[in-house]
């Protein structure tokens, strides 16, 4: 399993919404794999995109206040990542409400939430004072 952790701040996954969700990402790419793939363990192309995929969730700006991919204003995912999150979540969406009921339902509850307005970078703030 320590090869599916995201490459920084993984211990942001380990408590809280961001759990959660990494949890639910988990579940729903490694059902796509055993669908699509034909094999009890990740291949190599679906192991790369879920790690790919937590990396973007520990590195979310908005913290355990995330929203769901779906309401963000922010699009961390480069363009083929995003298509492919996409396509998983298209097709798994639906039998995660009977695989992982409690996780489907916190989502579906989470993503009829409005998105919070972007967080500022306080780093960004300090540079510029700075430079006055």
């Amino acid at each position: 399993m320590d090869e599916l952790k995201p490459t920084v701040h993984a211990e942001r996954l380990e408590a809280g919404a961001l759990k959660r969700e990494a949890k639910l990402l988990t579940a729903m790419v490694k059902d796509y794999c055993q669908r699509h793939h034909k094999s009890k363990e990740l291949c190599d192309d679906c192991k790369q995109f879920l790690v790919y995929a937590l990396t973007r969730l520990a590195c979310c700006p908005f913290g355990q206040k995330k929203p769901t991919c779906f309401k963000c204003k922010i699009h961390c995912y480069r363009a083929e990542q995003k298509d492919r999150a996409r396509i998983i979540m298209r097709e798994e969406g639906p039998r995660m409400l009977l695989r992982h009921p409690i996780l489907t339902a916190e989502h579906l509850i989470k993503n009829m939430k409005e998105a919070p307005d972007k967080p500022r970078n306080p780093k960004a703030r300090s540079v510029r004072i700075k430079a006055d």
